[in-house]
């Protein structure tokens, strides 16, 4: 019962991180619905069962079962995930959609809490690089074999990691606000 009782407070820690920027962002609404999928028996159960502290009990749980429930689950029912967001061609390849920016917003506020939360250097000192790093880590489009991120929602994503790096998350709420990203990526036609 006991892990089940960290991996509660766990997302707890996650909801209120990833809320705290969503709010900072204007997203309300997203800052306070934020993951509740992981309150479902689907996500919550193995991930508690999975649940090590120090790493993911997604991983975990692929290593057991050579498949998480969890993340099957979590990323069908979260428009935050870029994984909600590929579709199929009519020969079967995978295509990647363009993410509204509202869930783009949210998957950086999400990369934030979970940085903060499951990180390297969670609950010590944490660097607004750190989304940065993690992007450039897990999001290596080359390696794969198809695309996986629109090339608008990429040009982006690339475009808000950077600022946040250099500038915080002050200045990348401000240029939300202002509609800045919107402007430069998604005012014109999906390419």
């Amino acid at each position: 019962m006991n892990k089940y009782w960290k991996h509660f407070k766990t997302i707890i820690k996650h909801k209120i991180e990833v809320g705290k920027a969503c709010f900072k962002f204007g997203l309300y609404w997203q800052g306070l619905v934020h993951d509740l999928s992981k309150f479902s028996i689907t996500e919550f159960a193995p991930s508690a069962k999975y649940f090590q502290g120090t790493s993911s009990p997604i991983d975990k749980e692929k290593e057991a079962k050579g498949y998480s429930a969890a993340w099957l689950h979590h990323k069908a029912h979260n428009k935050h995930h870029q994984w909600y967001w590929m579709d199929w061609d009519n020969k079967q390849n995978p295509t990647p959609c363009r993410i509204p920016a509202k869930y783009v917003y949210e998957m950086i506020a999400d990369w934030i809490g979970a940085g903060k939360v499951y990180g390297k250097n969670a609950g010590k000192k944490w660097s607004w690089s750190e989304p940065y790093e993690y992007y450039k880590a897990h999001n290596r489009e080359s390696e794969s074999n198809f695309p996986i991120w629109h090339p608008q929602t990429k040009a982006m994503i690339d475009t808000i990691v950077v600022d946040l790096a250099r500038y915080g998350l002050e200045f990348v709420a401000f240029e939300i606000k202002q509609g800045y990203y919107e402007a430069i990526y998604y005012n014109s036609d999906p390419a």
